[in-house]
């Protein structure tokens, strides 16, 4: 059971991201949480989140955006994710679930309905990086990296590949430099190895699989049905911490 919901979690997340640039960590999670403590599956959701993110890069279209528009969330990310790194080594199995399934329930209502917010869509570079400073936090907690930013640049209303641009470019930086501090603070371990190398191979395909297909079918759609699962788990995740 604990391989087949790790190899699950993994084949749907890589998919998923490599469609729309983000989710892999609420997505594995949402599978891995049930079989793997937060130090094991934390590390893993980072390694195969950048793997994914290489693999998409490779078969996206190519655009040119100012790198002013990624540098406010990239540069204050970068200082959230130490905190992440630490709070990941005290935390409690049963308070990462209820975490993860109240952020859930909150998170994807406010990504399916897409209100209306003035305040938001005139925000500046002050607001955008405190939206990666708390990106970086949670990506260094478990690889969440992307899921706030993304609410974010959808409420901005920005245009759909400009989003993209930033959620790749963001998610990409904060992964790798969290890696980098599991790495130097040793939370990565043997046990870590044969994961990874079962990651390199359920995620590769899954992930060109969704590159490819952005461009061809409507991400709205897709988009409404990954929400209602995730909010499904959520609600799901909530219910068990609290029994």
């Amino acid at each position: 059971m604990t391989w087949f919901l790790f190899i699950s979690g993994a084949v749907i997340a890589g998919f998923i991201q490599g469609l729309t640039g983000f989710a892999f960590a609420l997505v594995a999670m949402s599978f891995w949480v049930w079989v793997l403590p937060p130090q094991l599956a934390a590390p893993l959701v980072v390694f195969a989140s950048i793997w994914s993110h290489i693999i998409s890069l490779l078969h996206e279209q190519r655009h040119h955006f100012s790198k002013k528009l990624i540098l406010p969330y990239i540069l204050a990310g970068l200082l959230g994710v130490p905190i992440g790194t630490h709070l990941l080594e005290i935390i409690h199995p049963q308070t990462f679930k209820l975490v993860l399934g109240l952020f859930l329930v909150l998170w994807c209502p406010m990504m399916l309905f897409n209100p209306q917010i003035k305040r938001i869509r005139q925000s500046g570079k002050i607001a955008d990086s405190s939206i990666g400073f708390i990106g970086g936090i949670l990506g260094g907690l478990g690889g969440f990296c992307g899921s706030l930013p993304s609410a974010w640049v959808m409420l901005k209303h920005l245009p759909k590949d400009e989003q993209r641009y930033i959620l790749r470019h963001f998610n990409f930086a904060i992964q790798v430099f969290t890696l980098f501090s599991y790495l130097l603070q040793g939370t990565i371990h043997r046990m870590h190895l044969p994961y990874m190398g079962v990651l390199l191979l359920c995620v590769s395909i899954p992930a060109i699989l969704g590159a490819k297909l952005f461009y061809k079918i409507s991400e709205r759609q897709f988009k409404h049905t990954v929400l209602s699962l995730l909010f499904a788990s959520g609600c799901f995740l909530l219910l068990t911490s609290l029994i």
